[in-house]
This record gives C-alpha cells, sequence and structure tokens, in this order.
C-alpha cells in the first residue's frame, strides 16, 4: 500500500503543479483529497510565503 504524502509535501506538489492560484485554492484542493487540517497548517507565514512563491513560480511556467 503506498502511503500518502504528508501535508507539507502534498502542498508543496499541488503548489508546483501549476492547478491552484492560490491558498485559498490548495487549501480548498487538500480539504478535498482528505487533508483536514490543511488550511491550519498553511496559515503559517513562512509556509505560506513559500508556497506563494512555489504558485506564482508554476503559474508563470504554466503561462505561454
Amino acid at each position: 500500500m503506498e502511503e500518502r504524502p504528508s501535508v507539507i509535501e502534498r502542498a508543496f506538489q499541488i503548489a508546483k503543479s501549476g492547478t491552484v492560484s492560490s491558498i485559498a485554492d490548495l487549501s480548498g484542493q487538500m480539504t478535498a483529497e482528505g487533508y483536514a487540517n490543511a488550511e491550519q497548517i498553511l496559515a503559517g507565514r513562512s509556509l505560506a510565503l513559500q508556497v506563494t512563491r512555489m504558485i506564482v513560480e508554476a503559474g508563470a511556467a504554466t503561462t505561454p
């Protein structure tokens, strides 16, 4: 059985994927995937800045 990624690992995966445009979108997707405490964990300033940077970079990479 495959182990599911931790909240932070999954947040980084989603942020880098280019499929979300904000932390709110990211949190919503993680909640839909069953990560019940994602919003609380992503609320930390340092992690929020890191994830936001990843989202912006992924969005720039996917823009034609």
